[in-house]
């Protein structure tokens, strides 16, 4: 059966692991739903996982509906309802899928809603670094984000293009990107913002049951079929020439950061250094529950840049034991100078 592809126009690459202890508030104007049973917001909640669900077809559907509303009406706890579809996850071994919380849901759609000026990024992205090494090559430490708010992902892509103007006036030819701490959330302002160093065109995909979606990086917008999702202010094209780059990724490269992996891997003069990464390589489409909660499910498998469907973690090209980039004897990131001032890894 074809996937509808409304679902993947929504998608939202999100991480698993991180959000558990985040807050937020309602966003501005928006007005609190009604409040609506546990037994409805279930229902709800299987409703959009047996439509749109990536694996859909490999489940028995009325079995796990009627054993998911029994523990439901047995469970007497407050969060009896996030229990129960955490429980339907875990049956379906699936561990890239949640639900989450309106308070957080309200603050990943609309985390800047209320700003004048620049948004508050506190809590919203990861650190942002970038240098110049001896050795003359660039280096870029691309964060994390986790709001789908526009204006946050303006200025984040906004930002990643202007360290990258910064580090290209001194004119390298040579870059490393570093993803080891890379923990997901959206990926859209990380590939709008990388697209100096993407360039033009295709760099990856999204597949379901025989249908490609293309990711697409073109003069400063990031897109997924012809929809652009993140455009920068002012799109940044490098004055030098581009000779060879390494990705640096780990197992705390996650969800979007692997989608930012894939769409390197396979790009002329690129390589992926480090260990493999976490192996949420699954998009994710998110829908609202009556309630303002928020169901992310995957929804399709992701593919780099040729079209390469990746089913787990990303394998770098190079393994290179991972420690810590605080860590003054980094040996990734050594290898990676190594290999790209010519010598062995």
């Amino acid at each position: 059966m074809t996937m509808n592809p409304a679902p993947v126009y929504r998608i939202l690459l999100t991480c698993l692991l991180i959000w558990a202890r985040c807050y937020g508030q309602p966003c501005s104007g928006q007005e609190p739903r009604c409040e609506h049973g546990p037994r409805q917001l279930l229902e709800e909640a299987l409703g959009f996982m047996q439509q749109h669900y990536y694996r859909k077809s490999q489940v028995d559907w009325d079995s796990l509906a009627s054993q998911a509303r029994r523990r439901l009406e047995n469970t007497d706890q407050d969060d009896a309802v996030g229990q129960t579809i955490s429980w339907c996850f875990q049956q379906l071994h699936e561990p890239h899928s949640f639900l989450m919380g309106p308070d957080l849901a309200a603050r990943y759609r609309c985390g800047a809603t209320r700003a004048v000026g620049k948004p508050d990024l506190s809590g919203l992205m990861g650190m942002l670094e970038g240098e110049i090494l001896d050795s003359g090559i660039a280096y870029l430490s691309v964060p994390w984000v986790h709001s789908s708010d526009s204006m946050i992902c303006l200025q984040v892509a906004d930002s990643i293009q202007r360290l990258i103007a910064r580090l290209d006036a001194q004119g390298p030819s040579r870059w490393i990107i570093d993803l080891r701490g890379n923990s997901g959330g959206n990926c859209w302002p990380m590939l709008a913002g990388l697209g100096p160093l993407l360039g033009n065109g295709i760099c990856g995909y999204f597949v379901n049951l025989g249908e490609k979606i293309p990711i697409a990086y073109c003069d400063g917008a990031a897109m997924q079929g012809k929809n652009i999702r993140c455009m920068v202010s002012r799109p940044y094209q490098t004055k030098s020439a581009l000779h060879s780059m390494v990705v640096l990724t780990g197992n705390r490269t996650v969800s979007a950061g692997e989608i930012v992996a894939l769409a390197f891997r396979g790009k002329e003069g690129v390589r992926l250094y480090g260990e493999p990464t976490a192996g949420y390589t699954t998009a994710n489409a998110t829908y609202s529950l009556s309630d303002n909660s928020m169901l992310v499910l995957s929804v399709c498998l992701e593919a780099d840049r040729n079209g390469c469907i990746c089913r787990g973690k990303v394998i770098p090209d190079a393994l290179v034991t991972t420690q810590d980039p605080a860590v003054r004897d980094d040996l990734v990131r050594n290898s990676a100078i190594r290999w790209l001032s010519g010598g062995k890894p």
